[in-house]
């Protein structure tokens, strides 16, 4: 009886799937064993599925088998993930001819050993699968003595073989199948893999098109990683993870290194070389200053990396910023010190461009730059306390005589810093003024007003300031300001 009602039970639970007509079936959980997928398979036309989802459904290699013959099949994706499929299970799709338009196969947590797996690989009927995910099966488990002939499949991108019981011994087989040529992403994570592996992975050409490649939780040792670190077959990469590993500070300042370098090829582009909101700290800065950048690089954008003065001191120590002519280092608490070693370096010989926004900086960094032999055309001080003082040490400072933009947001600038800056004749060369966000009032809209300076200025801010409805009606009336192409109050 209770055989009759699971029969019946899958006849309904597959008519009613079926008949949706949608291009995923999704079954799992459903416990069809090998039984419902016989059933599923010589039964229905599955011609309309492109996903199919069997996990956690106790199938074993039998159901697989009916699975592989049946020939109404056209999936893009198949998920067989935590059933008890093994190596001939493995075999039976990877010798099917109703799979041509497979791209992803999923069979995580399964008994697929080493000879499935590369079974499936190089299959010569699998001709567009770009996805084999085979984490948690039993790959090492057993080293095999002959390997499956032919080549890896070229269409292969990304190969998952996470959390299995791959050795060295293994991945030197492995290597040597060729199994790994074909892809960009590979995932070796929570397996046996020492120092010895790593040696055998960073001196293998096969992995020479590898972009992401996945070693944590393994047993990689400092030559290990050092080996890794400094390979020249992984010249691909863009992630290494080796996280949860046994290395020392000396490994772990190479790989910081790596991804420095790492992250220049990912993050150039053209002139720019963008590392905004990289988290590198002080010791991301260091290896940046070590890094060769290329001398194409001309704006460097550094913003939001948590570091301080002594990440500028370390990147002063870089020999490649002669072309560097715009640097953002907005969001980084360098503060008075670290706008002191930028002013008195000799290393940014072409800075035009500086923004030091939200830096900690008060007037004491102002007078550092004042003193600079750096010639600025753009200079960002908003977001510091850089008060009247400050402003009138920049104001006075030849320094600062080609300066064409100036910000100065939310920098506590009062009446009288306005007005050393309205008679500022090195300042004349204005196009933009940003002043928002300050306690500017009247008299300071007035000495703006009547400058015989700033012929050049075109775009003006004063929003959020202290300007009482005289200065508003001065702002409407203006001559002056009503030529100017841009005017926010």
């Amino acid at each position: 009886m209770e055989t009759k009602k699971q029969e019946l039970r899958l006849v309904h639970l597959l008519q009613g799937k079926i008949e949706k007509r949608e291009k995923l079936l999704d079954l799992s959980f459903e416990r069809i064993g090998d039984e419902g997928l016989a059933l599923l398979a010589r039964t229905k036309d599955l011609s309309h599925v492109d996903t199919l989802d069997l996990s956690w459904n106790e199938l074993t290699d039998a159901g697989i088998r009916f699975l592989a013959q049946s020939t109404t099949l056209r999936l893009t994706s198949l998920i067989l993930d935590s059933n008890k499929i093994g190596n001939k299970g493995a075999e039976m799709i990877a010798e099917s001819s109703n799979f041509p338009n497979l791209k992803n196969l999923t069979l995580l947590n399964n008994r697929v050993g080493d000879e499935g797996a590369l079974r499936l690989i190089k299959s010569g009927l699998l001709k567009n699968l770009c996805n084999l995910v085979l984490e948690q099966n039993r790959i090492g488990a057993t080293r095999l003595a002959l390997f499956p002939d032919g080549t890896p499949n070229l269409s292969l991108r990304l190969l998952n073989l996470r959390r299995n019981r791959i050795g060295d011994d293994s991945l030197a087989d492995w290597i040597q199948t060729g199994a790994f040529t074909p892809l960009s992403q590979l995932n070796l994570g929570w397996n046996r893999i020492t120092d010895k592996g790593a040696l055998l992975l960073a001196n293998s050409p096969a992995l020479n098109g590898v972009k992401q490649l996945f070693l944590d939780s393994n047993r990689i040792g400092g030559k290990g990683v050092l080996a890794l670190a400094n390979s020249k077959n992984l010249q691909a990469l863009s992630v290494l993870e080796l996280h949860d590993n046994h290395f020392g500070h000396a490994e772990e300042q190479a790989l910081l290194d790596l991804r420095i370098r790492l992250l220049i090829k990912k993050c150039l582009d053209g002139t720019v070389l963008n590392l905004n909101g990289r988290r590198l700290g002080n010791s991301g800065i260091a290896a940046l200053s070590r890094a060769e950048l290329p001398a194409s690089v001309k704006t460097l954008l550094l913003r939001n990396n948590h570091f301080d003065h002594q990440g500028i001191r370390a990147l002063m120590e870089s020999p490649h910023l002669k072309n560097i002519e715009s640097l953002n280092l907005m969001d980084n608490e360098i503060g008075n010190k670290g706008v002191l070693m930028l002013s008195e370096s000799p290393k940014l010989p072409a800075l035009a461009q500086l923004n030091l926004e939200k830096t900690g900086m008060t007037w004491v960094g102002v007078l550092a730059l004042s003193q600079s032999k750096i010639r600025l055309q753009s200079l960002n001080l908003g977001n510091n306390e850089i008060g009247d003082k400050g402003i009138q040490l920049l104001a006075r400072s030849e320094t600062f005589k080609l300066a064409n933009r100036l910000c100065l947001w939310n920098a506590g600038v009062g009446d009288q810093a306005v007005r050393s800056i309205a008679c500022s004749k090195h300042l004349a060369q204005l196009k933009e003024l940003r002043l928002n966000g300050n306690v500017v009032g009247t008299a300071g809209l007035l000495a703006l007003i009547d400058s015989p300076n700033f012929s050049a200025l075109k775009k003006l801010d004063l929003r959020r300031n202290k300007i009482d409805e005289n200065g508003l009606f001065l702002l409407t009336q203006s001559a002056k300001l009503k030529s100017l192409e841009e005017l926010r109050f």
